[in-house]
């Protein structure tokens, strides 16, 4: 077995990438040497390599390009814009003054001149200026994922803003958004050409580079797990601190759990696996999008992000047996179920059945397990291995030699047959531990029918427990097998023979067209948009299930179906989108109110003031901690890109050469941060226009001179003077932000945190609803051709994709919210973060364990899901046991769907969101006993002497998860009413009133009694 090796190419990849994103910008300064450049610019030329920033020219090619397009429409947009209130602006003023009496000087541009003030003009562009910032803002909460698209589109309207006030004729205007139109798209034709010609970088690119992480995080999985399961039989046998606190009692008054070190390092293992699995994900449909010259196609690519989701799904079902051990251990460890006397079998000792022996027993049998299972492990390796290697996502194996894979799958076989009979092999093995455990506890004269005997509990839950360890391990391998016949696969037909052009199909094209104008609140990378926004705003949609209107009936005739459509104004205007656009419009105006007066216009040009109202409208976000925390980085960037500045301008005491060099290191700096730390790229971004702001001006003056500079109506500063005025600027806008955080109006981290924990428990009851649905539909077998896109199973999980990817967002954005609450103050009492904390925590399982028991009921039926056509050889009905078959006709005669946890998610979200106590009496419905129900058809379908078959793990795991989930549910409700308190409804209050002013003689009696008994 060779040495792990580390992601091949990655960090070559990421310092290109960082030298990539400089080559824009050192290619402007370069050219603006030229004077025939700096002629035709002039004063705005420093625009250029802003512009070029703003595009992102690192990013993967179908993100880039959907990115520029929609840039370049919205700086269209804007300049249209502008020529109309622009246009009116000039009309204005033509309209009050004689504009050949007014003294002109150069404007900012050539062939623009400049007037005095006029109060007509300005007050008509000031009206406008609060206009377009409310519009363009709101959209902006509307949609996050044109925050930078409309970055640029602010920009742009800020500087027709600002000089359209004092431009005379509509020839003026035109030539100065002719020269601005010129100055963006050449920044952006610049990010396209470097984007294309220097290390051309698609999202092919990025999934294999998350997928080298993702198979180094499978290989820690898989270590870890190994770890775990050795750890498990010892914990905890005879733990004999029992409480009989709760365990939200436990943990709201302080106390600690016990160490793990195994389980948290599986878990957090498992953790980075996931998150790769969401990143590809999430970059699928980029995939789907892209024209490229590459071998594997974009439905192979797919194929290979649901083959790794089902490896996936039974390493995370893993939890459940860390959770049943943690519960164990907390009422006291195994040995706390026991009873009085316990007779073993004949192989037991003759003086009864102490723990000792009890516990020895759980120990052989896990040590058997684990001696049969080491092979296992290996040779799960080996099959990721090869699968990567052959797929050439990696470009050598990672855990092996390529001599030794390829000696394997060499073999009669092949890596497939190998894995395929080391399976066959582990399976055999297990048996006799499992057949003798099950003997010598007296399993078999037990399980058949439910024992309410304590021993006879444990002693199941115990067979539950192994069974559902053997589960995860053997359907790992299974998915793991799957994924190296897929890989033969594309070696047999020919696909990574050679390289072909791969062009999008025209339905993903007309998805990509249809996804610009919705909003995108079901796709993963969707969180890392609105992060940028403070909060994720996830619509419940055709979640909710009732689309009825409790102030209007469906409109039936003409006119109401016309003014109907009416309604959608005052929804938007009067939205939380559109009240944070008027409060950014009404922040921005604070500063850029004095372009618009006769006594300040003056200053605010000469001073640049426009770069504070700019900064107000981009540090603002929906939520305080998250614009506090945007806020400060923004400003402690600004003081690092400051002192860059100073830097790249004083070492080499101004001389333009040694300029631009320093000025591609501090550029490579921040562009390394930027590749590196993606889902913050605060710093890096400002850093960068500020710079530009500083040295590029100064680079500007150098070459055009102070004369030309200073026609804008800019006053000229040195480096050591215009760093520290950009930086007050920035001050100014964040400190205006930072009011507007909290007034007039608030819109807290922990409001917010609240208010999504409330979607979220309603998403989880319709995913609870669905999957319930969907494992009704497939144990009944009505569920219909899975390939078939209008079967009801096809469907109904389609549906429940897009629920389970909301939870997911809204959980990242709730987690968001726990770290932004450090950055807002707190008035009044301390805000219950360990209640949420631990709300979070129940929903979370309950969504993991409600996942599992969808995934576990696949194997009744022998369904695969989500992997290639081809590259499945699945064990089909007609090798099937005889007990495979009756069990799967008896599981298809229930009826598995609880109403009762559906309305109960429903009730605590409403709870939650309202912040209104739960009703009186609410309980939790009673868990469903898989065991009971099954025995009441059959008798003889649950006896031990079927537990080696297949399908009786997945049973194991099924009433296990649901056996989990029910105590997960308890707790939610018990958390809830902590939290949002409980309705009462009892006369106790009344009783005290009419006894303090009527007097307890005129009480009835029956009512004191009552109270007395109570």
């Amino acid at each position: 077995m060779a040495k792990p090796q580390q992601p091949s190419g990655v960090k070559k990849i990421l310092d290109s990438l960082g030298l990539k994103l400089n080559l824009p910008i050192i290619l402007v300064m370069f050219k603006y040497q030229n004077a025939s450049v700096a002629e035709h610019y002039s004063t705005i030329g420093y625009l250029i390599p802003i512009m070029s920033l703003l595009v992102v020219p690192i990013l993967p090619r179908a993100r880039f390009v959907s990115g520029l397009l929609i840039t370049g429409f919205l700086t269209c947009l804007a300049a249209a814009i502008s020529l109309l209130f622009m246009w009116i602006s000039t009309k204005a003023r033509q309209n009050t003054t004689h504009i050949e009496q007014e003294a002109m000087s150069q404007g900012p541009v050539p062939k623009t001149m400049v007037v005095p003030y006029n109060a007509a003009a300005s007050a008509n562009q000031a009206v406008w200026f609060f206009f377009l910032l409310w519009a363009y803002n709101t959209f902006r909460a509307f949609r996050p994922q044109y925050f930078l698209p409309l970055i640029v589109f602010g920009i742009f309207i800020n500087v027709t803003a600002t000089y359209g006030c004092i431009l005379p004729t509509i020839e003026h205007v035109e030539s100065l958004i002719r020269r601005l139109l010129d100055t963006f798209f050449v920044g952006f034709g610049l990010a396209f050409a470097v984007h294309f010609l220097v290390l051309p970088v698609t999202t092919r690119d990025l999934v294999t580079i998350i997928l080298n992480e993702y198979l180094h995080h499978l290989k820690s999985v898989l270590d870890a797990q190994r770890d775990f399961i050795i750890s498990l039989h010892a914990r905890d046998w005879d733990r004999r601190e029992t409480s009989s606190c709760s365990d939200t009692q436990i943990e709201s008054s302080g106390g600690k759990k016990a160490s793990w070190p195994e389980a948290e390092a599986w878990k957090s293992a498992t953790a980075e696996a996931t998150e790769d699995q969401v990143k590809i994900h999430s970059q699928i449909r980029y995939v789907k999008r892209e024209f490229t010259w590459s071998k594997l196609r974009a439905d192979d690519f797919v194929s290979i992000m649901k083959l790794m989701k089902n490896i996936l799904a039974p390493v995370a079902g893993m939890e459940t047996a860390v959770q049943l051990a943690v519960r164990v251990e907390k009422s006291g460890g195994w040995s706390s179920m026991e009873a009085s006397t316990v007779a073993l079998g004949p192989e037991a000792t003759s003086d009864g059945t102490p723990i000792r022996s009890e516990e020895e027993l759980w120990k052989q049998l896990f040590e058997k397990l684990q001696n049969s299972a080491f092979g296992l492990w290996d040779a799960m390796l080996q099959g990721l291995d090869y699968a990567f290697f052959t797929l050439q996502i990696t470009r050598k194996p990672a855990f092996f030699t390529k001599e030794e894979l390829l000696a394997r799958a060499s073999s009669q076989g092949g890596l497939a047959g190998f894995l395929e009979q080391t399976i066959q092999d582990f399976l055999t093995a297990r048996e006799e531990p499992l057949k003798q455990w099950c003997r010598l506890t007296g399993q078999e004269d037990v399980l058949g029918a439910t024992s309410k005997d304590p021993l006879s509990q444990r002693h199941q839950s115990q067979l539950y427990l192994i069974l559902n360890v053997e589960f995860c391990l053997v359907t790992t391998a299974k998915a793991i097998l799957d994924l190296v016949r897929f890989a033969d696969l594309k070696i047999n037909d020919g696909t990574m023979s050679k390289k072909r052009l791969i062009l999008p199909t025209r339905k993903q094209l007309k998805k990509w067209g249809k996804s610009l104008f919705t909003r995108e609140d079901s796709n993963l990378d969707y969180q890392t948009y609105s992060y940028r926004s403070g909060t994720p705003t996830v619509h419940l949609g055709d979640a909710l299930g009732v689309t009825r209107d409790p102030e209007h009936l469906p409109p039936v005739n003409l006119y109401e179906r016309v003014t109907d459509k009416f309604r959608f104004i005052p929804k938007v205007v009067g939205s939380t989108e559109s009240w944070f656009g008027f409060k950014v419009a009404s922040g921005t105006m604070f500063i850029a109110i004095t372009c618009y007066l006769r006594n300040s216009q003056e200053f605010y040009i000469k001073q640049r003031i426009i770069w504070g109202a700019v900064m107000v409208a981009i540090s603002m976000t929906q939520t305080a901690g998250s614009g506090l925390y945007g806020q400060f980085v923004r400003l402690f960037g600004t003081f690092l890109a400051m002192v860059f500045s100073y830097v790249d301008w004083y070492i080499v005491d101004g001389h333009t050469a040694g300029v631009i060099v320093f000025v591609g290191i501090s550029m490579f700096f921040y562009h390394y941060l930027l590749v590196t730390k993606p889902d913050d790229p605060v710093i890096p971004m400002i850093g960068m226009i500020t710079i530009m702001l500083i040295i590029g001006y100064e680079l500007q003056v150098k070459q055009v001179g102070i004369a030309l500079s200073v026609s804008n109506g800019q006053v000229f500063h040195p480096v050591y003077e215009l760093a520290p005025y950009r930086l007050a600027a920035v001050l100014g806008g964040v400190g205006i932000a930072s009011f507007l955080s909290y007034f007039p109006t608030v819109s807290t981290a922990r409001a917010e945190m609240r208010k999504d924990l409330g979607k979220t428990e309603y998403l989880l009851g319709h995913y609870y609803s669905s999957t319930h649905k969907a494992v009704s539909l497939r144990l009944k077998d009505l569920g219909g051709d899975h390939k078939n896109k209008n079967s009801p199973l096809r469907k109904i999980e389609k549906a429940r994709s897009k629920l389970f990817a909301k939870q997911l967002i809204l959980i990242q954005g709730m987690k968001n919210h726990l770290q932004f609450m450090r950055w807002e103050p707190t008035f009044g009492g301390k805000f219950p973060r360990a209640t949420y904390e631990r709300l979070l925590d129940r929903t979370q399982n309950i969504l993991r364990f409600t996942a599992m028991i969808a995934f576990a009921t696949k194997t009744f039926k022998e369904l695969p899901e989500d992997t290639h056509a081809d590259s499945i050889v699945a064990t089909t009905l007609s090798n099937e046991s005889t007990w495979a078959k009756d069990f799967g006709e008896t599981m298809s005669t229930l009826e598995l769907t609880s109403h009762g946890v559906t309305s109960l998610l429903a009730i605590l979200s409403g709870a939650i969101t309202s912040g209104r106590p739960v009703p009186p009496y609410l309980r939790v419905p009673d868990p469903y006993h898989l065991g009971e129900a099954l025995n009441g058809v059959d008798t003889d379908i649950l006896n031990t002497k079927h537990v080696c078959e297949p399908g009786y793990s997945a049973f194991a795991v099924m009433q296990l998860s649901t056996t989990m989930l029910a105590l997960d549910l308890a707790a939610l409700l018990e958390d809830t009413k902590l939290l949002v308190g409980e309705a009462e409804f009892n006369l106790d209050i009344v009783q005290e009133d009419y006894e303090k002013h009527v007097g307890s003689n005129s009480v009835p009696s029956a009512i004191r009694a009552s109270k007395k008994e109570e």
